[in-house]
């Protein structure tokens, strides 16, 4: 059976499964996800061994009445791969990024209403509003409409992150009467690692000098964020279309893997030369004008949006 992990979590009731798989690509919504199933097979007095695979004759400990919970991580060696779901213990948890074994096993688990699959990805709107909404009656919050779809629209859709800001938000909820005190209650547009400022490209003009202004602070910071762009430019001019250029695109950047194909199909060749001109200019600007860096590189950044988006 396949719930939305999601809604696994709003609902809060009784596990009755005895094998469960977590998969998809948020790792860190994996990882909560899993926490949380360990937890309540903790507090349903199991033993959880964790080493990975099966150990013959373990009968728990003395204050877990011999049941076990089987936690098995990473699922992507072949020696991992399995014939059919009865070679697993039968109180299992399996938590893994999405691979080919993981995708088989996932064939496997759905077939069976004995068994869970929750698969892991950033939130979509729809999810995205349920949790929302859920968060706020929970809490009793009263937030205007303004801000509820201020904040759907733009807090983080990684579900972990996401839920980490309205905490944050519930702390100042009797203070927050517009989209202001949202901002100034969490930095919406916080520090984020520089290879990642590049798919803030289609944001408003005022969310992406913010960001600019909140994660580049030195010459070096500016040269990283050129070089970064000048890497997925080079991935996207040598590529002919978008499943080439996915296959080159880095895979910890999953999570950005859409923006990055909006960029793409957003690009054609005069464009890309235009974007090059840019950097090029960005780079002679800064080394004759080293103390002016963050003036050219916010000039150059909104630059390259306007380039994009034309």
């Amino acid at each position: 059976m396949k719930i939305k992990p999601e809604i696994f979590l709003l609902k809060n009731e009784d596990i009755n499964y005895n094998k469960i798989l977590i998969c998809g690509l948020d790792e860190g919504f994996i990882n909560f996800v899993s926490e949380y199933v360990i937890n309540y097979f903790v507090k349903k007095n199991y033993f959880i061994e964790r080493s990975g695979f099966k150990k013959e004759g373990l009968i728990g400990d003395l204050f877990s009445d011999k049941k076990i919970l089987y936690v098995l991580g990473d699922y992507s060696e072949k020696k991992n791969e399995l014939k059919n779901t009865d070679e697993l213990p039968e109180t299992v948890l399996i938590s893994s990024l999405n691979n080919k074994n993981i995708n088989k096993l996932k064939a496997q688990f759905s077939r069976s209403e004995k068994n869970l699959v929750l698969e892991c990805y950033p939130l979509n709107r729809k999810s995205k509003e349920v949790v929302l909404r859920n968060y706020i009656e929970t809490n009793g919050l009263g937030f205007s409409s303004d801000v509820f779809w201020y904040i759907l629209e733009n807090l983080d859709n990684e579900y972990v992150l996401f839920v980490k800001k309205l905490e944050m938000l519930s702390l100042y909820s009797k203070n927050i009467k517009n989209i202001a005190d949202v901002e100034n209650a969490i930095t919406i547009e916080s520090k984020i690692d520089i290879s990642k400022i590049f798919f803030q490209i289609f944001k408003k003009n005022n969310i992406l000098i913010k960001v600019f202004n909140k994660n580049i602070f030195s010459q070096s910071d500016l040269y990283m964020l050129i070089n970064n762009i000048k890497n997925h430019l080079n991935i996207i001019s040598t590529s002919s279309n978008t499943p080439e250029a996915l296959e080159k695109f880095p895979k910890y950047l999953f999570n950005e893997k859409d923006v990055f194909i909006k960029i793409f199909n957003s690009l054609d060749k005069y464009k890309i030369n235009m974007l090059y001109k840019s950097i090029l200019r960005a780079e002679v600007l800064t080394r004759k004008n080293s103390d002016l860096f963050s003036v050219i590189g916010l000039r150059f950044l909104l630059n390259i949006k306007k380039i994009i988006t034309s």
